[in-house]
């Protein structure tokens, strides 16, 4: 075969060429071997293929695996049957007779090994035992369960089973769903684990998910109605939702119906748990008023009761009664009011030492209500934007304090109602002598032992307590003299209603009249619910509505507008995002103030000529000055400075003057002033930090005493309804 022909040249004669190492060349590929298309049908068949090799693989292991399976299942039965002879051969008779003498082995070796075994394989052996024969099973687990929730629930009625002694209100004050929940968990786990999976309704846990019932409570509920039916003296859960249920007004058929569930007492059980807890209370409070300084508010309740079908002795008519508390005073000694601090009495009106200086606020007070309206001034702009007040936190100065009441909590035992009609001079006496001998009996050493006795109320009731006084007081008998021992509290939130009144019928302008700052005009374009205002009025306005259309609407848009006209920017969104400092705001708040609040405004503006007058500037100025008094007022109840309270009455006591329509309540004002000025200091400390009460014993949490009997009022004529079975002055 001939040799292959060179197709190159021979180059041995040329001489060599230096290559750059460091110049790399482009690798150049051929495609030599280029690729090869595979039909769909070759790659079908190879996967048809794949798989059944797959399949045939596995049939194999299965077919491994059960062989393996079976072989072990026969040396099993082999090893068995050879164990079995062997049993046998040692002498046991049947299968029952080895294994009960292997569970009940004393050998201490073996012993630990069926322990162990127990321990390990437990759950295994109640599985087969379950799959041989579920019946057994089944009612060797009802038994055992049994005999746990038996035992179990001897724990939770003697838990759950009020003490012989215990009062009614300590089984209200201790209980808790939340408690009962955790008792049961502790003394009856198994108990608590069947009753939640009977309730859990799926494996999703909706305790928390919002739409669903809390089924902790439910079962909680559940447990006390089981205890319930086997013990009938545990029922704190009963007690407690009978108290409720009278307190809503259930009616006696609602009882019945409830009581045949299991889920409160009788109706008969009910009103006797109600008047055992009366008597508790009666008993606490008589004790109480001889170891504590208290005082006493009382107001009148009127309950209109309805007939539908009249008859001679049921008619509808309209009772009038009297509702009372006991207050504990706060910071006060039992004793330490003497009624020597009281002067005596020698005449019918009362003789009041003032001078001309009583008449008008000292330059001290002027300057502090100022800085309590700049202050409000401040306030209202951080409430519209909270972001500027969550900016300037630290820097922003608190509200000015002129006496604030120390921090604490109030108590207060209302005492049974009256029916008794305190509007007129014999009705006062017959209150007082039926709180003081027939409900708290005491006698005329123990009110000298006590000392003197304030009583708080409105304004009629203080004065006909006045006159009470002045009626009896040349009574040589201590408990008819009346004045002798009670001195009189003005209650704040009368005085707050008729300030709210004052300021409303003093700007209410003329309905459909053209003036643009009334607050008719205001209450109308907001498109609120008409009311009557205005001093020719027939009837008062209402205090909620009015209230809110002044403090929430009239001002917070004066003042801000006011921010608007003074601020540097053309809005004031702009202003309040570029403001640099909390001065910077309290000098926008001087100039809204000394322009748009300032009674010194008004009477620059009104030396102009008519001509040159602004009659809705001035009017609106002057709006703006009394609803910043109405503010004063509520923020400084709410946080208990009964200093600011009296800067505020010596303004309005001119302001009820002034109107002409109010000399009532002007009256009441300065007698307030001129005789705290007058009052023994340890008298007047008494007298002003138990002026306001604090139920919760919170900051920001102070309400007025006559409030606290008006919700009094409240609860018993319309939340317990007052009417129906539960229709009582008991």
């Amino acid at each position: 075969m001939p040799a292959a022909k060179r197709t190159h040249k021979n180059k041995e004669n040329i001489a060599f060429i230096s290559v750059d190492p460091t110049v790399r060349k482009k690798r150049r590929t051929f495609a030599q071997n280029p690729p090869i298309s595979v039909p769909p049908e070759v790659n079908q068949r190879r996967i048809l293929l794949q798989t059944q090799q797959d399949a045939a693989a596995r049939e194999a292991t299965e077919r491994a695996q059960e062989e393996e399976e079976v072989r072990k299942a026969l040396l099993a039965a082999e090893m068995v049957e050879q164990a079995w002879k062997r049993a046998q051969e040692v002498g046991f008779s049947s299968m029952h007779s080895f294994v009960l003498a292997l569970f009940n082995t004393n050998d201490p070796a073996r012993s630990s090994q069926v322990s162990r075994m127990i321990a390990n394989h437990g759950n295994e052996i109640m599985d087969a035992i379950h799959r041989r024969n579920h019946n057994v099973a089944n009612d060797w687990a009802i038994s055992t369960t049994r005999q746990l929730i038996l035992a179990e629930r001897a724990l939770l009625v003697k838990r759950f089973q009020p003490e012989i002694d215990s009062s009614i209100v300590d089984i209200l004050d201790r209980f808790s769903l939340k408690r009962v929940l955790e008792d049961t968990k502790n003394l009856a786990p198994t108990l608590h684990s069947v009753l939640h999976q009977v309730g859990a309704g799926s494996s999703v846990d909706t305790v928390n998910v919002k739409g669903y019932k809390n089924r902790d409570l439910i079962l909680a509920t559940t447990v006390c109605m089981l205890i319930k039916s086997c013990n009938q003296k545990a029922t704190e859960f009963h007690t407690t939702t009978a108290m409720y249920f009278l307190a809503c007004g259930a009616s006696r058929s609602l009882f019945d119906v409830l009581n045949h569930a299991g889920l409160t007492l009788s109706y008969t059980q009910a009103v006797h748990k109600l008047k055992q807890m009366g008597e508790e209370r009666l008993k606490e409070m008589l004790s109480l008023v001889r170891s504590k300084a208290f005082m006493i508010i009382w107001d009148n309740l009127n309950i209109a009761f309805k007939v539908s079908e009249q008859r001679a002795d049921s008619k509808s008519h309209f009772d009038n009664g009297t509702t009372a508390t006991i207050v504990p005073l706060f910071g006060v000694e039992f004793g330490s009011l003497p009624l020597e601090l009281l002067p005596r009495r020698n005449h019918r009106l009362p003789l009041l030492e003032w001078t001309s200086q009583d008449l008008l606020p000292t330059f001290e007070e002027a300057q502090r209500v100022e800085r309590q309206h700049i202050w409000h001034i401040k306030d209202i702009l951080y409430d519209a934007f909270p972001a500027l007040r969550s900016r300037f936190k630290d820097t922003i100065s608190p509200v000015p304090s002129v006496q604030q009441i120390p921090l604490h909590q109030t108590e207060q035992f209302p005492l049974p109602a009256m029916h008794i009609d305190k509007s007129s001079l014999d009705g006062t006496l017959e209150v007082l002598e039926h709180i003081l001998r027939k409900t708290l009996k005491l006698t005329e050493d123990e009110i000298k032992s006590h000392g003197i006795i304030i009583c708080a109320g409105d304004q009629l009731s203080k004065s006909l307590l006045d006159k009470v006084s002045a009626a009896r007081r040349d009574d040589s008998d201590l408990t008819d003299n009346v004045g002798r021992y009670t001195k009189g509290q003005d209650g704040i939130f009368h005085m707050k209603m008729a300030g709210d009144r004052m300021v409303t019928n003093e700007h209410w302008g003329k309905p459909n009249s053209k003036s643009p700052w009334s607050l008719w005009k205001v209450n109308t374009m907001l498109g609120r619910k008409a009311m009557v205002a205005g001093w020719k009025a027939k009837s008062l306005p209402p205090f909620r509505p009015s209230w809110e259309l002044i403090l929430m609407l009239t001002l917070p848009a004066n003042i801000l507008d006011g921010f608007r006209i003074h601020c540097p920017t053309a809005t004031l969104e702009q202003w309040v995002l570029t403001v640099q400092t909390a001065d910077d705001v309290h000098e926008i708040a001087r100039k809204v103030y000394a322009d748009l609040c300032s009674p010194r405004r008004v009477e620059q503006l009104r030396r102009l000529p008519d001509s040159k007058r602004d009659v809705p500037l001035e009017n609106i100025c002057l709006f703006n000055r009394d609803a910043l008094f109405l503010r004063q007022l509520k923020y400084a109840v709410k946080r208990g400075d009964v200093g600011d309270v009296l800067d505020v009455a010596r303004y309005w006591m001119l302001m009820f003057r002034g109107t002409g329509k109010m000399p009532k309540y002007a009256d009441a004002l300065f007698h307030l002033l001129v005789d705290l000025k007058s009052m023994d200091e340890k008298l007047r400390n008494a007298w002003l930090v138990n002026w306001l009460a604090n139920l919760s014993g919170k900051s920001n949490a102070f309400k007025e005493m006559d409030l606290l009997q008006e919700h009094q009022n409240f609860w018993a004529k319309i939340i317990y309804c007052a009417k129906g079975s539960n229709r009582s002055w008991e």
